[in-house]
């Protein structure tokens, strides 16, 4: 279970102003999301009575709550409300157990792996997400690492913004029950910009699968990405998807798709079970401390 630091915010609106305040706040939310999100901000559930506003904010630690509280943009948000409010009340919490029914949707990212020019891995990412659609019971996100100036791990030259990107993704990232990683092989090995964000990881007890592509399917890849995750304390499932130069060469060439290859289909469709049943046994799980 994640060490998230939760916050139960009531707001008091002025007289007249309740609508006012919950517009203002809802549209605060969409506007500071992006910005916040570099502090360790991972989300907002918004409630209303006849009376108040209750915002739920959910924050990585209460160091990050803290430096998001100093940053002008959180000056410039108490300024926006204060024609509206009249006074809010906020407690600290942390979260002791969580429990979801058994058909919850699973959280799943789907991480692009390679981020070079002319990658080839836009191409499984979009059809294994598509899989997973059809499969059911998973809500799914793209992440692409292009998105992400992540700095190498442990460098002690990394610029402020590229820590907050390191925190805000890590802080992503907790949010997902499951992940599928497309690996490309390069050298025998995954991209160094995969296993880069791998370090940065914290998914313990989560399951992790693989669609690799490469002359022997990303197969050797995926093995050091095995051991790599076992070591992180995830869960690898034992079915893979590995596209072989066979397949690889006419899919690239655009003389194919990967949804028309009824053995690919088929080992996703197998992945695609077990993730699920890893996911949702991991994820209602009760870890120990």
């Amino acid at each position: 279970m994640r060490d998230d630091r939760i916050y139960l915010n009531v707001f008091t609106p002025k007289p007249g102003k309740l609508d006012d305040l919950a517009d203002l706040q809802m549209a605060e939310t969409s506007r500071l999301g992006p910005i916040s999100a570099e502090y360790g901000w991972l989300g907002n559930e918004i409630y209303r009575s006849d009376e108040k506003l209750v915002i739920v904010t959910r924050f990585a630690s209460d160091e990050q709550t803290g430096a998001w509280q100093q940053t002008a943009e959180f000056a410039q948000h108490l300024d926006l409300l204060d024609p509206a409010l009249e006074q809010v009340d906020s407690t600290a919490l942390t979260l002791l157990a969580r429990n979801r029914a058994p058909d919850a949707p699973i959280r799943l990212a789907v991480i692009t792996g390679s981020t070079r020019e002319g990658r080839f891995s836009d191409q499984p990412a979009n059809w294994i997400a598509g899989k997973a659609a059809d499969h059911g019971g998973f809500a799914i996100t793209g992440v692409d690492l292009r998105d992400h100036d992540l700095p190498f791990f442990g460098a002690p030259h990394a610029s402020d913004a590229q820590r907050r990107a390191a925190d805000a993704f890590v802080a992503m990232m907790q949010g997902f029950d499951a992940y599928i990683l497309t690996v490309a092989e390069y050298n025998h090995a995954p991209t160094a910009v995969l296993k880069n964000a791998l370090d940065h990881l914290d998914a313990m007890r989560k399951p992790v699968a693989f669609v690799a592509y490469g002359g022997v399917g990303g197969a050797r890849a995926v093995e050091h990405l095995r051991a790599i995750t076992a070591e992180l304390r995830m869960v690898a499932v034992r079915d893979a998807v590995h596209i072989t130069y066979a397949d690889l060469k006419p899919l690239m060439a655009g003389e194919a798709t990967l949804g028309a290859i009824p053995h690919l289909e088929n080992n996703a469709t197998i992945m695609l079970d077990e993730l699920a049943w890893w996911a949702r046994l991991l994820r209602d799980a009760e870890h120990p401390a």
